[in-house]
């Protein structure tokens, strides 16, 4: 009987292929796994995914004079690098900017300066299109004061944030703005533009709008900045149009360390700083496959920015571009809705080394233009996978709780509700405020941590009715068709651990398909989940298949965490739609002294190709992993 095992060889070895002197042939788990959905590899162990969790209040919420629950267009830490570091979060959505009050907890919506709103009694920004998200920079005025500066194709000025209020950076024919440094390149006013960098001390604006024209190839920046205010200026030396030879739209753009990388549709160009203070800049071509047709999907991370085009993923690191979608070649073709692809937006994960890249999947279930799906790639291991989550944008922050350990309870944090679901050090639990949290947000104004443990949308719950379609009142971004978990209510306590899909969903409540009119009457407590739907499918295994046998596996076995609760497996052959065995329950003993166990699943049966699934319906419970042991020998000749 041979053993195959998917698992690696030393602590720090990393994942490894070929044949052990024990007699045991190692797979590669970056290889071995078809599909992964709301799961990963990481570090030697398949996980299924960590949740997400509201972040501060929902956008728009505190302010009745101005509501909002609009889509999250930017996340972005406006950075005191000159004072003490301070770092402060700012969310702008499709109508205002906010800022985060850690101390608070909430995000408090900050208001056009009375000058602005004189010009434009709206007070917000109306974005009307879903793919024009918003660019911004911290960038200093002359006198050294911190500035946030941020604009959009779909916004309606350059703008900037004081700290106060949100004002206007340059005039136009609509806007006059509160900057009085600010001076026009060749008396073309300034409207807007795609992307804007701080960069070789001077703020730069990619695709800018002048006179009312679209400059597609330029790059429009400022005199280097200085006490003069020739930092604000387009007409002083040092100021000026960079324009890339080509007819190509330019889409994307991202720093790299001393130049910032320039995507277009089919070509990838630099921008480079020079020692000339007059011609400050020169472009350049570097090779490239293909481009990119999705403006805010470039990230960039160790050395290299990877971004996503309409024919596949590209990644540069500033001399070359090549495609690194290998294992999954097709993908953008034939997964991302095509006409919606410049919906897609690129963010990164440091805590588990994942790059993401929300975008609407092909026939997407939802009526609207909007993300339903995050491709995840982990650089360390060369793995893809798919999440459910339907998020606009990505953003990071140091901001958030810093809490004792007794001030720590389930009304505090949902992923804390039960000690023996978390995977945190037990004595730094709420510790975080000095990480870096990775965050997302969405179309119904609400900001997300992301990785926090095994909740996706929980709420607390604070009324449940008795009816034939139980209504809860719970404020989170729920939808219908999803599943979720309920647990710790108190008084209708037959509700508890019950898993139901929304029929219907507003900000403040959601309609599932439970019959509560016999229940119990609620009185308390309790909160709502959305389920994560862990899924991980083999190759189809046969390792005899060159020698023209079918392959005989008697069992597997699987070392998982004891915490895991049962996990499932489903057996086919041949890649047959209807398994042989299904639903077959692998279940570690929680009360064990181990923190792993090997649990066996019997087979017993030949096969051209053996296929098998993991999955379970994840509430609260992570599954972790960290090696699969295939049982198999040499079957009857194959027939083709």
């Amino acid at each position: 009987m041979d053993i195959y095992e998917i698992i690696s060889k030393g602590q720090n070895a990393g994942f490894v292929t070929g044949l052990d002197n024990s007699g045991v042939n190692f797979l590669d788990p970056a290889d071995a796994f078809e599909v992964l959905r709301n799961g990963f590899i990481y570090r030697q162990e398949l996980k299924s995914r960590k949740g997400f969790m509201q972040f501060g209040n929902r956008l728009g919420n505190q302010k009745t004079d101005f509501p909002d629950g609009t889509r999250v267009m930017g996340i972005f830490e406006n950075i005191d690098p000159a004072g003490d570091g301070t770092r402060e979060l700012l969310v702008i959505t499709t109508k205002y900017l906010y800022s985060y009050n850690s101390v608070t907890e909430i995000f408090t919506q900050i208001h056009f300066s009375p000058r602005l709103l004189t010009l434009d009694p709206t007070g917000e920004f109306a974005i009307a299109s879903r793919d024009e998200y918003v660019s911004g920079t911290t960038y200093f005025a002359a006198n050294g004061t911190k500035r946030f500066v941020f604009t959009g194709k779909g916004m309606k000025a350059v703008y900037f944030y004081d700290g106060t209020h949100v004002k206007g950076f340059t005039d136009n024919a609509a806007i006059i703005g509160d900057n009085t440094d600010y001076k026009p390149y060749n008396a073309l006013a300034l409207t807007k533009a795609t992307k804007v960098h701080w960069f070789n001390g001077k703020i730069n604006f990619f695709v800018p709008v002048l006179g009312g024209s679209s400059y597609h190839q330029s790059v429009l920046y400022s005199g280097t900045r200085d006490t003069t205010g020739k930092g604000d200026q387009f007409n002083v030396v040092g100021s000026g149009l960079e324009t890339v030879s080509t007819y190509e739209l330019m889409k994307g753009t991202h720093f790299l360390g001393d130049v910032i990388i320039m995507e277009f549709q089919k070509s990838v160009w630099t921008l480079t700083k020079t020692s000339d203070s007059n011609i400050p800049y020169i472009t350049r071509k570097i090779p490239s496959v293909i481009g990119t047709d999705a403006t805010f999907s470039l990230v960039g991370w160790s050395n290299e920015v990877k971004s996503l085009g309409s024919t596949g993923l590209i990644t540069t690191d500033g001399r070359k571009s090549v495609r690194f979608d290998n294992k999954i070649p097709n993908f953008t073709t034939d997964e991302i809705e095509q006409p919606y692809i410049d919906l897609t937006y690129g963010g990164f994960d440091r805590n588990t080394g994942h790059f993401m890249f929300a975008y609407r999947q092909s026939e997407s279930p939802l009526a609207d233009e909007t993300q339903d799906q995050v491709l995840i790639y982990n650089y360390e291991e060369s793995t893809w996978a798919i999440y459910d989550q339907r998020f606009s944008v990505f953003g990071e922050t140091y901001s958030g709780k810093n809490l004792a350990w007794n001030q720590i309870d389930e009304t505090v944090e949902a992923d804390w509700a039960r000690w023996d679901t978390t995977d945190e050090i037990w004595n730094k639990i709420g510790l975080g405020e000095a990480t870096q949290k990775t965050l997302a947000g969405d179309d119904d104004g609400y900001v997300y941590r992301l990785n926090v443990d095994f909740d996706d949308y929980a709420a607390p719950i604070t009324a449940i009715n008795q009816a034939a379609s139980a209504v809860i009142a719970a404020e989170a971004g729920f939808k219908i068709g999803d599943e979720v978990y309920i647990r710790n209510v108190v008084g209708m306590t037959e509700i508890n651990e019950k898993i139901a899909t929304v029929s219907a969903a507003t900000g403040a409540a959601v309609t599932v398909n439970l019959n509560s009119t016999d229940y119990t009457a609620y009185t308390s407590g309790g909160f709502i989940t959305k389920i994560i739907n862990f899924e991980a499918i083999l190759a189809p295994f046969n390792p005899y298949r060159d020698q023209g046998m079918n392959c005989f596996v008697s069992h597997i076995e699987v070392l998982i965490n004891n915490k895991a609760g049962s996990v499932y497996l489903d057996f086919s052959e041949d890649e047959e739609d209807t398994p042989f065995k299904k639903d077959v329950q692998l279940s570690p003993d929680p009360d064990s002294s181990k923190k792993r166990q090997w649990i066996t699943a019997i087979v017993d049966q030949e096969s051209n190709f053996l296929n098998i699934r993991i999955h379970k319906k994840n509430a609260l419970q992570p599954i972790i992993i960290s090696s699969i042991r295939i049982h198999c020998s040499p079957g009857s000749i194959t027939s083709n």
